[in-house]
């Protein structure tokens, strides 16, 4: 069993992959945080194959805080993901496929609905993309597909205008403008230097803490016992983390409760049960690496939450 000790993050920190940014398939629209990264390029060519719709929908998909989403809008979203996922071998006339064509539909609505609460307050806060950045952004992302008769190509593969490219651009050139502005203050945070073993039942974790007690070396037991292939070689050396930056919360909140020297009893997880040993406590420890970047999701993350409590939002697409 492998214990991922830094919790991977599909990312919400879009970095204008150059291809990623035009051949977007699955939404026309950025992906917000904590939600999937740059889209695919395969669901763009898909989007010829999708049958068209026979007339344009009227009204609004949903309502943010008065201001609506047209339905159209909404409706070609959705085309747009059901042609990816038929190219990508969806069977959507299944049960399974047609909970999968759902699913996408409400992610669909909800990325849009984040969207424009992000508008929204970004005006509020007077951040603004304008339109010579934006035209300097577009002009990397042609620079970078080896000129403008590639960039042209691209477009018609991906079954999208020059406007909406430059659209989807913009939105994501907002979201790191608020990125910016609420991560700005993020530079230390208390973290501790710990290490773990896993092992795979709680007598042998019971059995090794025994050992420990009457004197074993952790890290020399951890080396020689533990389950988990990323940390075992260093003596089971998480590394230094924050709160909330570990997959297993257990570990995380048995490390957090131990002084320096100190060994955790057994912590049972979703990988097995683990010793936790801290090393070394910090109150405020600079954020580097994976845990600045994992602290800045969960600001980003808390940011976005806070603005969908507060809104209001009348969803009207399926119901």
């Amino acid at each position: 069993m492998r214990y991922i000790s830094r919790g991977k993050w599909l990312g919400w920190v879009v970095l204008a992959v150059v291809a990623g940014m035009i051949v977007a398939a699955c939404s026309s629209t950025p992906a917000p945080v904590g939600k999937a990264g740059v889209p695919t390029a395969t669901a763009g060519v898909a989007k010829s194959q999708a049958a068209p719709s026979t007339a344009v929908p009227q009204g609004p998909a949903a309502i943010v805080n008065g201001q609506e989403i047209p339905m159209a809008a909404f409706v070609g979203e959705v085309e747009k993901r059901q042609a990816g996922l038929a190219q990508s071998g969806v069977n959507l006339n299944t049960p399974q496929g047609a909970a999968q064509l759902e699913q996408e539909k409400q992610q669909a609505l909800d990325n849009m609905i984040d969207d424009v609460l992000v508008m929204q307050e970004a005006a509020r806060q007077g951040v603004a993309v304008s339109d010579a950045e934006l035209d300097a952004e577009m002009q990397k992302i042609i620079t970078g597909l080896g000129g403008q008769a590639k960039f042209e190509e691209q477009l018609k593969l991906a079954g999208q205008t020059l406007e909406e490219a430059r659209s989807m651009q913009r939105m994501q050139m907002l979201y790191l403008k608020m990125r910016d502005r609420v991560v700005s203050n993020l530079q230390t945070a208390e973290q501790v230097h710990a290490r773990h073993i896993l092992v795979d039942s709680q007598a042998t974790a019971q059995a090794l803490l025994a050992q420990i007690q009457a004197g074993a070396d952790f890290g020399q037991i951890a080396q020689q016992s533990s389950q988990d292939t990323l940390t075992r070689a260093n003596g089971g050396d998480l590394g230094w983390f924050a709160r909330g930056t570990l997959p297993a919360k257990e570990v995380e909140d048995a490390a957090f409760a131990l002084q320096p020297g100190q060994v955790s009893g057994v912590v049972q997880s979703a990988f097995g049960y683990h010793l936790v040993q801290v090393l070394e406590r910090d109150p405020a420890r600079k954020l580097e690496g994976g845990v600045f970047v994992e602290i800045q999701k969960q600001a980003m993350d808390n940011w976005l939450n806070g603005l969908r409590t507060q809104a209001n939002v009348q969803r009207l697409a399926g119901q």
